[in-house]
């Protein structure tokens, strides 16, 4: 469909920027929909299928859309807008099969080094040999980093990210094509619609008492000494808002964002170690704002459940390979994930078979002084995606899917 350009005055009053024209996307009796074309962007939107769906995520969450477009066995395009926020979820039959973002956090690179699978040093030796015409990907597995199969698990954990992260926006718009959209240049996935909305409802609610958390008067953020090179937009503009001082919502208002967002932007931020969160200590005794404390026994039980689903991962790994090579790998990941997490996870020890003591990590977990079930659920569940991941992956297991399917249920209680 052809593009429209509209004289410099009509320009200005749509907000089009220089280089910017519209293509039309759909036409009523009364209204008419238009998309914005940069001069240089490839990414349009598939104006040749029938865009049957729009909303706004204030009055219909993502996750009602989700439920509708997999209930109802949709095949197309599911595009999301939040600001400088984009997201585009592939479905075929109302399942997801890719995802795709503008977020430096979401691309496969970060994806990859927070998972484990690559190192920064490797990640930073593809970056310098990557150009807008080659693969990533492809590099990382001519390099060696990744093998073939490594690489594929690394696709998947990046789409499923970007389809979690879904549900922790409260306001935005979703527009949805109907029709078979296939991906450019990647294989189709074929991902749970169903559990990856059930994951992203759970992260919605941690990020909800995260956010009651950084709310509170006695929290401080607080920016680190070193900044990581690889920021994206938003990041950086929370990280101006956090150095200026004030309250949680004074910052999110001057970096421009909702509550919610900052939150999400500041847990991204704390997950990568450009800022530490800190609970000030007050002789006054709790405040009315803070997050309930959670009940010891919960804190309890939550490590009990984290540390078993790490022994039942690791039990398939270690019947083909032994032990020794899981619980090595185990072992640097656990003391990565320390530098982040150091009250439950620093000089920590990965036991026989990669298992860890869960009356160490109860212990640590109970004298822990901020919200401690949250706390053991971040650190505990990097090394549980990480053993999932190799799970997935592992060459010497032929069918990772029946060992997930019988673990779901376990799963599902953490």
């Amino acid at each position: 469909m052809d593009k429209l350009v509209f004289p410099s005055d009509q320009s200005a009053r749509l907000g089009l920027k220089d280089g910017e024209s519209v293509r039309l996307l759909a036409s009523g009796s009364k209204t008419i929909l238009l998309e914005r074309v940069d001069a240089e962007a490839s990414d349009a939107l598939p104006w040749d299928r029938d865009l049957v769906l729009t909303a706004s995520v204030t009055s219909f969450s993502l996750a009602d859309i989700l439920h509708l477009v997999h209930a109802s066995s949709k095949s197309g395009f599911l595009f999301f807008e939040n600001g400088d926020h984009v997201k585009s979820v592939y479905l075929h039959r109302g399942e997801v099969i890719f995802a795709t973002s503008n977020q430096k956090f979401d691309r496969l690179g970060e994806c990859l080094v927070r998972s484990g699978a690559i190192t920064p040093e490797q990640f930073a030796e593809a970056i310098k040999a990557y150009t807008p015409s080659s693969q990533f990907g492809r590099i990382l597995v001519e390099r060696e980093f990744l093998t073939s199969r490594e690489l594929w698990g690394g696709v998947k954990l990046q789409v499923e990210e970007i389809v979690r992260s879904l549900f922790s926006y409260g306001s935005g718009s979703v527009l949805f094509w109907e029709g078979e959209v296939r991906p450019d240049n990647v294989v189709r996935l074929s991902l749970p619609t169903r559990r990856l909305i059930a994951q992203g409802l759970k992260r919605r609610d941690e990020l909800l008492r995260f956010l009651a958390v950084l709310e509170t008067p006695r929290v401080r953020i607080t920016s680190a000494k070193e900044m990581p090179q690889r920021l994206g937009e938003s990041e950086r503009a929370m990280l101006d808002a956090i150095a200026g001082g004030g309250s949680f919502r004074e910052q999110c208002h001057r970096a421009g964002v909702e509550p919610l967002c900052g939150a999400r932007t500041v847990q991204q931020l704390r997950m990568i170690g450009a800022v530490t969160v800190t609970r000030e200590e007050d002789s006054n005794g709790p405040l009315e704002a803070d997050a309930a404390p959670s009940d010891d026994e919960a804190v309890r039980e939550c490590v009990r459940l984290h540390a078993k689903l790490l022994a039942e991962f690791a039990a398939p790994i270690v019947a083909v390979e032994g032990e020794a090579g899981i619980r090595e790998r185990l072992q640097r990941i656990t003391e990565d994930a320390a530098q982040r997490y150091p009250e439950l996870l620093s000089d920590l020890t990965v036991g026989p078979g990669g298992v860890l003591d869960p009356d160490v990590l109860i212990a640590r977990a109970l004298a822990y002084p901020g919200e401690r079930e949250r706390e053991v659920r971040l650190a505990l569940g990097e090394l549980v995606s990480y053993l999932e991941f190799e799970l997935i992956n592992h060459p010497g297991i032929d069918r990772p899917d029946e060992f997930l399917e019988d673990l779901e249920g376990l799963r599902s209680r953490l």
